[in-house]
């Protein structure tokens, strides 16, 4: 083997999101990392532990009673906590519990539960048939619809959802099959200072102390099957729950995750890397932390906004501190300088041999030209795309957009269009106020108008010229421009109408034409230019649809040890052990945290801790939850086991397959993993399950949470 495969393999040895059906093959693995079980059992979707692991949607939750009970992290519901609450209420800030489960609250009627019941190759029937000599756009619309029919033919049956997957950048396609549950109900959430104790403060950064931890219900209509929210619906009894143990991992212990982590590109090449580390993550360092900072401004000038704008700004802020992470951990790895080496040494792998020439190169070469032919747009469509995260205006662009699409066949509209798509959209649409505040939403809408309108002119999106140029009072300066945008868009808007928005869904598209409305005028003014940008979006998907897998056939083929694909949203199970790290010379970070921390951060926020819960650190009545070799409640730990975003909420399991804590981070230093992982640094951080029973126990007097998950309260 060449030393680049020796080094390619060594960094791989702790790396892996593995699909279940890959399990019984890292057997030799798993066994050397402390799991005890049967490694063939981990494929069984059905059985323990995957059938009790479903996806929220962004986040990963696992059964763990047999009454529909949901555990996950609190960072994942916060938003159904916002949706909850009820007027002159802040359950983020307050937090919340359910006694009974007549207690328990919808969690809005978007809110899902989806739990994967098979997954088929399907290979053959999305890409086998496809004719060498289809454009690009022929092809990627040929895609598209072969997985429309094996999506409608999947979803049949009623209560299910189903997707196609691509897995190797296209070298394979599986048909997922859930089943959707419609009616989940928030249980449990802490305060928001226990749930996201330290704030950005903390975020991503060891040691942490946050018990970021929440409970749901899954409900099902009496005859158990899906249905939407009702009082007369029941309990859902899953197939599968997991038993939470009563004690936590100590360092250097088997744990494993088994979730629904969201996307990484570690299957991307050199050039991508450096455009991600150039051109998006700086992007996003600076549009998002401009938001962000505004976001934080506007609560803190005015406290009472914080009930919409608090979720908002936890997102964003996670987004934007990851990414500086990112970037700081692109350049400590040479991440860009490793791409460039690895596509290199690939390269000349490929020329060496005519064989492997004839069937790559060509590939290859066509799609690194293909990532950068839309360059000379990049910068406006950057632009457009924060101008266009304007809560009304998204609203505005989707009912408009859903005008047009319901006039056409089901098979034949655009992705998330389809009538599949309607109830989520409607709930979208619906909950939209738990968030929106127009003021807040005005200055940043300003700002990035000013930003579009300050490129050259012929980088400027005719459309909207055009509307703007249109608006009552607009003059030839701009900013007589902006100040009549802003008058014809906030002076009265009618989306900000939850009844308005909801009776504008299934309209034909005559009535946005006609409307008076700001945001409805400007959406349809720039539907010309939305259908470019997705023309050019569906010929580029046709043209990666082609090379990707040529890109990635060659890569696995020079590198045997890229054996798993990149994640997906699709369940997969990491595995590995307790583990601290060394971020720097003479710094070592020990992998548990403790309540004493808690205490010790305590202060104003973001470290405002409580009083119960000081209260309850104060009195040292720690009951059955107390680490021997600690003295005290562990909070959070660390383990060297793989995890993206999506992977939020998943349970963390000891090597029976019980639950010991809950994943809810990655560690700073190992932020760009999504892009090449870095074994010696990257960690994910877990809240503890003694902390949380602790908490239950001592702090919330949940003691019929605890019961439900056959745990017998042991303080007071």
């Amino acid at each position: 083997m060449s030393p680049l495969l020796l080094l390619v393999a060594a960094a791989f040895a702790l790396e892996g999101m593995w699909l279940p059906a890959q399990l019984p093959d890292q057997a030799p693995a798993l066994r050397s990392a402390g799991f005890s079980g049967d490694p063939a059992a981990l494929a069984d979707l059905h059985g323990a532990p995957l059938g009790a692991v479903v996806s929220l949607g962004g986040c990963t939750a696992t059964f763990v009673s047999d009454t529909g009970l949901l555990i996950t992290n609190h960072h994942c519901v916060t938003g159904m906590l916002q949706r909850a609450q009820k007027e002159g209420e802040n359950l983020e800030e307050t937090g919340f519990y359910a006694a009974t489960r007549d207690d328990e609250r919808p969690g809005g009627a978007g809110a899902r539960v989806w739990i994967t019941q098979s997954t088929e190759d399907v290979t053959a029937k999305v890409v086998g048939a496809l004719s060498p000599k289809l454009g690009d756009r022929a092809r990627n619309d040929a895609i598209d619809a072969a997985s429309k029919r094996l999506v409608a033919a999947c979803e049949r049956t009623p209560g299910t959802r189903c997707r196609v997957a691509s897995y190797y950048e296209g070298l394979q396609y599986s048909l997922i099959r859930q089943l959707e549950l419609r009616d989940v109900r928030v249980v449990m959430a802490p305060p928001d200072m226990v749930g996201n104790y330290g704030d950005e403060v903390d975020n991503w950064h060891w040691p942490r102390h946050a018990g970021d931890f929440g409970f749901l219900r899954a409900y099902v209509g009496k005859d158990g099957k899906p249905a939407d929210y009702s009082p007369e619906n029941v309990p859902y009894t899953p197939p599968q729950h997991v038993t939470v143990a009563p004690r936590g991992p100590e360092p250097g212990e088997f744990v494993m995750v088994a979730g629904y982590p969201g996307r990484t590109q570690r299957w991307r090449t050199a050039l991508e890397v450096e455009r991600e580390a150039t051109l998006r993550i700086p992007s996003v360092l600076e549009h998002g932390g401009w938001v962000l900072q505004t976001l934080q401004d506007r609560i803190t000038a005015e406290p009472a906004l914080a009930a919409k704008l608090t979720v908002p700004r936890l997102g964003l802020g996670n987004s934007v501190f990851k990414n500086k992470g990112m970037l700081e951990g692109f350049a400590r790895a040479g991440a860009v300088e490793h791409a460039r080496a690895r596509d290199a040494a690939l390269d000349a792998w490929v020329a060496a041999d005519p064989a492997r020439a004839a069937k790559w190169a060509a590939p290859i070469a066509e799609l690194r030209a293909v990532i950068t032919r839309r360059d000379a747009t990049r910068l406006a469509d950057e632009r457009m795309d924060w101008l266009g995260r304007s809560t009304l205006l998204s609203a505005a662009r989707a009912l408009y957009l859903w005008s047009h699409e319901q006039q056409k066949p089901d098979a034949l509209r655009e992705l998330g269009y389809q009538d599949r798509d309607a109830p989520r959209t409607k709930a979208w649409i619906g909950d939209l106020d738990a968030s929106l505040e127009p003021g807040t939403e005005r200055v940043v809408f300003e700002h990035f108008l000013r930003l579009v309108l300050a490129l050259p002119v012929d980088q400027q999106p005719p459309e909207l010229v055009a509307w703007l140029a249109q608006s009552p009072g607009a003059t030839a300066d701009v900013d007589g421009t902006v100040a009549a945008a802003l008058t014809r868009l906030y002076g009265a808007p009618t989306l900000t109408d939850k009844a308005t928005r909801l009776a504008l869904f299934g309209k034909k598209p005559a009535i946005f034409n006609a409307s008076h409305d700001g945001f409805v005028s400007l959406a349809v003014a720039l539907s010309a230019y939305d259908e470019r940008r997705r023309d050019a979006d569906k010929a580029d998907q046709g043209a990666f649809s082609r090379l990707r897998p040529a890109y990635a056939d060659a890569l696995r083929t020079f590198d045997p040890a890229r054996a798993y694909p990149d994640a997906n949203s699709t369940l997969r199970v990491s595995f590995g052990t307790v583990q601290g790290y060394q971020p720097r010379d003479a710094v070592t970070y020990t992998p548990q945290t403790t309540v004493r921390g808690i205490v010790e951060k305590a202060g104003a926020w973001p470290f405002a801790a409580p009083p119960p819960l000081l209260a309850a650190i104060q009195a040292g009545q720690w009951g059955a939850w107390a680490d021997p070799a600690l003295g005290t409640v562990p909070v959070d730990f660390l383990a060297d086991l793989d995890i993206t975003g999506g992977n939020s909420g998943s349970a963390t399991l000891d090597a029976q397959g019980r639950l010991v804590g809950l994943v809810f981070d990655s560690n700073y230093e190992g932020i760009g993993s999504d892009w090449l992982h870095e074994a010696t640094m990257a960690r994910s951080v877990h809240v503890d399950v003694r902390y949380v029973l602790w908490y239950l126990d001592a702090v919330a007097g949940a003691d019929s949470l605890l019961r439900e998950m056959g745990i017998l309260p042991s303080v007071g």
